[in-house]
């Protein structure tokens, strides 16, 4: 039964999704093949119309991302869709989970896709070198290798995200467990657990830096030494994975005491 709910979950919000991703890509590529020709005006002005719609269209497929999963979690839960969701023979565990494994596996495609039109777009012989001279001179400042940066910072920017995304279902079933101004509360309480937590993420990096002077540093210093970068960028990532795990098991527990159908 979780696949079947995975299965209709995705469909739902891969709708848009889809179409967003093939018109950036669309656009990438043009705007990749326009720029390989010599420059004359017009060239250049259908250069930057392109280049411009590929990047709404990345920012669209951010958005919609946390938009449609937010919306499905809403509807699929609390309105219409949820008299048949509820009567269904499977747990709201279940049910839950396949909420958020749509969540990781719609912000994994849609970050691929976005990375993928800026490869595109911008990946030249040029920029390449530069990209590449940067990650070396990163790695060798961090003391690792340019793999490892690349997974740590991949896998930060991911768990920022996925945290996000998570807040707001939190506040979601927080704020519809009252009677009026649901969605209003639910964008308070999201934005008010992701502040919560955000704030706690400083405070255990500053009691981190009283342990360890070169993490205090961060907030001394205007240049902040490598080893505490690297040690601020693993932390980020065991931070980020409690914290979704923790917003995980409230939301879990909080949506089995039961739902208010609008």
């Amino acid at each position: 039964m979780l696949k079947k709910l995975l299965k209709y979950d995705l469909e739902w919000c891969y709708k848009p999704l889809i179409v967003f991703y093939i018109l950036a890509i669309f656009f990438a590529i043009i705007t990749r093949v326009i720029e390989s020709f010599e420059q004359t005006l017009i060239l250049v002005i259908i250069d930057k119309i392109c280049s411009g719609i590929t990047i709404a269209m990345m920012i669209n497929i951010l958005i919609n991302c946390f938009m449609r999963n937010w919306a499905r979690f809403i509807k699929n839960i609390y309105k219409d869709e949820s008299y048949l969701t509820h009567t269904l023979p499977v747990t709201k565990n279940k049910i839950y989970l396949s909420k958020v494994l749509t969540a990781i596996i719609t912000l994994l495609t849609s970050s691929i896709v976005i990375v993928s039109c800026v490869a595109i777009v911008c990946l030249n012989e040029n920029s390449w070198s530069l990209l590449k001279t940067s990650l070396e001179n990163s790695a060798i400042f961090l003391n690792c290798s340019i793999s490892s940066l690349i997974i740590v910072l991949v896998i930060t920017v991911f768990f920022e995200f996925l945290f996000i995304i998570m807040s707001g279902i939190l506040g979601i079933i927080i704020g519809h467990k009252s009677n009026n101004l649901k969605i209003v509360k639910s964008i308070i309480c999201g934005l008010g657990i992701y502040m919560a937590f955000s704030i706690i993420s400083l405070l255990i990096i500053y009691i981190a830096g009283l342990l360890n002077s070169d993490i205090m540093s961060v907030f001394n210093n205007i240049v902040v030494s490598s080893t505490a970068l690297k040690s601020i960028m693993i932390m980020g990532i065991f931070i980020y994975a409690i914290y979704i795990c923790i917003v995980y098991f409230i939301g879990n527990k909080l949506l089995n005491k039961g739902v208010n159908v609008d």
